[in-house]
């Protein structure tokens, strides 16, 4: 488990536009969007939930799933300092 200090990267996905194309998933090298296959969104889709610690490694905030999203779901990428 991730110190909270630890977290040098944040992603802000806004669920209401979220349609799960999964196009953001498939994109981020990292592997740190997932589908959230237990709920749903108020457009009946499963929306896409972001972790800072990813399949193959932690978000670099490289913004990748911003550019590729094609809804405007990934509302904002920063990189957070280091505390």
């Amino acid at each position: 488990m991730l110190k909270e200090k630890a977290v040098k990267a944040y992603v802000d996905v806004n669920e209401v536009k979220c349609k799960g194309c999964e196009i953001c998933v498939i994109s981020c090298p990292f592997g740190n969007l997932e589908l959230d296959k237990e709920r749903f969104n108020k457009n009946g889709y499963h929306p896409v939930v972001w972790s800072y610690e990813g399949k193959s490694g932690v978000c670099t905030a490289c913004g990748i799933c911003y550019y590729v999203c094609p809804d405007y779901a990934i509302a904002t990428i920063k990189k957070v300092r280091a505390v």
